[in-house]
């Protein structure tokens, strides 16, 4: 009764998808065996790094714009976010557009 899910398409064996959640349990418990055992929690371990300097109370006094924080990823990824920036133009039918033809194009590829 519960071995196989006919969907139309093709089956999902329910005793292959348990075996595999099993596995996969299995391998992120190693993972996570394999930490540190020195760890102490409401220590001082659990205080965040802020550059050496002392952490202020209040969150509003943290700031660090964005521009600042990612800079190099922003400069590195500078070329691909002019390209993107050409396709922008605040009209919402625009991006429906984008959204059809992506769809029609993993449809075909999906379709051969």
């Amino acid at each position: 009764m519960w071995g196989q899910i006919n969907s139309g398409w093709g089956y999902w064996n329910v005793f292959i998808w348990l075996f595999f959640f099993v596995l996969i349990s299995f391998f992120v418990l190693w993972v996570r065996s394999m930490g540190r055992m020195d760890y102490k929690r409401n220590t001082d371990q659990d205080e965040i790094y802020w550059s050496g300097n002392d952490v202020p109370e209040d969150g509003a006094d943290i700031s660090v714009p964005a521009s600042s924080s990612y800079w190099g990823f922003r400069v590195a990824m500078e070329p691909l976010y002019r390209f993107l920036n050409s396709f922008h133009s605040g009209n919402a039918s625009d991006y429906a557009g984008y959204f059809v033809v992506t769809t029609a194009l993993v449809g075909i590829l999906i379709l051969f």
